[in-house]
This record gives structure tokens, C-alpha cells and sequence, in this order.
């Protein structure tokens, strides 16, 4: 059991060395494609300067994103986005899915204060804060990057790769407690002697006890024998007899 565990440790390990592996060159590959299609100066939807708004119409997009440039901290939304029908659309704050963003110059962060999903139609965006607002079109940009074979082979190394090495590790720390709870020594009877080894040692050093002793006691090559009895002195019966 603990061999076959030890053989499946090692294949599933190796494994995901190779796939997360593969998944790191992938994203090499194609960090620059991605960098420009999620770059707001480069594919945005709308941009507007401090106090402005404009209306834009859009078939459909499941994920529409707001953002302002980042000195750090995250910018407040400061926007209104409304329908056709002059309903505003709140949208959601920003989320642990959606990280800042850099700019093609590798210098500039762009940070998401509002996100819109599932959007179409007529709409009209407004900026009501002192800094310049994009509108980008996350859903086109993601659609862009599927036709690309470096962002499937990242796709594949990530979300194969990543429970193959968690179901090594688990294999390996299962290997570990196995062998933490072997015993240390074992002890074998041979010919009448008590051998002792150490299991963890290949050239197993042995312990060799006495013989048991056998039933009777030599002396000088002979069974010892009970010692005659003494002689009686019974002189003292003759006065008793008279």
C-alpha cells in the first residue's frame, strides 16, 4: 500500500510540475495580447473627462467595467450610468475577480470602481468625478483572447495542473505518516538466538543474545551428582541396651 502510494506521489507531482510549467510559458506567450486587449487606452468603450457624459449603445456584453487611473488606492466610482428609459443602472462594486490592470506602457494602473453585467441597449454615462473615466467591453476583450492556442494551454496547465500537485501533496503526507508509524526494530527468532534489527538500515545491525541454558549443569564434562550422605554415629546405643 505504501509503495503504490509513494508511485502515484511521485506521478502526480511530476505532473503538475510539467502542466503548471507549461501554464507559466503559456502566459508568457501571450502576456502582451493580453496586456493590450484588457488596456483601457486601447479598447475602451467609452472615455470621459471630469464633468462629462455621453451616450453609447451596445448590442450585448456580459461584463462592462469602470475604471480610473490608480495612484495606489482604489478611486471612488463616482459615475451614473442610466437606460433609455432614464432608469439608473447601479451595477456591483469591484470584487476579488477583478484586479487592477496595466497599461501597455507598464507604467500606468487602472483600478475597476464599477462593474455592469449582463448589459444591452441604449445607455448613458456620466462622470462626476475629477479624473478621467473609461467604459471598457471585458466580455469582447475575453472573446478575443479564446481564439488564441497560448491561452487555452494556460487555461488547461491552471486548472489541471493546480488539483493534480494539491492530490500529490496529499498522496506524499499520507506516504509520511506511513512511514512514521513502522516500527523502529524488529525482532526474529533463529535456531534458538534472538536476532534484533533496525528496519530503517540496509545492513541491518543485529543484536545476538545468549542461548538458553540447557536443563542440566556440566561439570568438568559430566552431570553433577547429589553427594553421598554422611555417616550416622550411633555409638550411643550401647548404654541404652545396657
Amino acid at each position: 500500500m505504501t509503495a503504490g502510494r509513494r508511485r502515484w506521489a511521485r506521478i502526480t507531482t511530476a505532473s503538475s510540475a510539467i502542466l503548471l510549467l507549461v501554464a507559466v510559458i503559456s502566459l508568457w506567450k501571450v502576456s502582451d495580447e493580453f496586456i493590450e486587449s484588457y488596456d483601457p487606452e486601447e479598447n475602451y468603450l467609452v472615455k470621459l473627462g471630469p464633468g462629462e457624459s455621453e451616450t453609447f449603445e451596445i448590442e450585448g456584453s456580459e461584463l462592462l467595467s469602470a475604471l480610473r487611473v490608480s495612484d495606489g488606492e482604489t478611486p471612488d466610482s463616482e459615475l451614473t450610468l442610466h437606460d433609455n428609459y432614464g432608469k439608473e443602472i447601479p451595477g456591483k462594486e469591484p470584487g476579488l475577480w477583478d484586479p487592477n490592470r496595466l497599461g501597455s506602457d507598464e507604467k500606468t494602473v487602472y483600478a475597476p470602481v464599477r462593474i455592469f453585467e449582463d448589459m444591452g441597449g441604449i445607455y448613458t454615462l456620466e462622470n462626476q468625478g475629477s479624473s478621467e473615466l473609461w467604459l471598457v467591453d471585458d466580455g469582447e476583450s475575453a472573446e478575443k483572447l479564446l481564439g488564441n492556442l497560448w491561452m487555452y494551454l494556460f487555461y488547461i496547465g491552471c486548472c489541471i495542473g493546480t488539483p493534480v500537485g494539491l492530490i500529490g501533496v496529499i498522496l506524499a503526507i499520507m506516504v509520511w505518516t506511513d512511514k512514521r508509524k513502522m516500527p523502529d526494530q524488529f525482532v526474529i527468532i533463529e535456531d534458538g538466538s534472538v536476532i534484533i534489527g533496525n528496519v530503517q538500515n540496509t545492513e541491518s545491525e543485529v543484536t545476538v543474545s545468549e542461548v538458553a541454558p540447557k536443563p542440566f549443569v556440566e561439570v568438568r564434562g559430566s552431570i553433577a551428582e547429589n553427594p553421598p550422605e554422611e555417616e550416622v554415629d550411633d555409638s550411643w546405643k550401647w548404654w541404652d541396651e545396657g
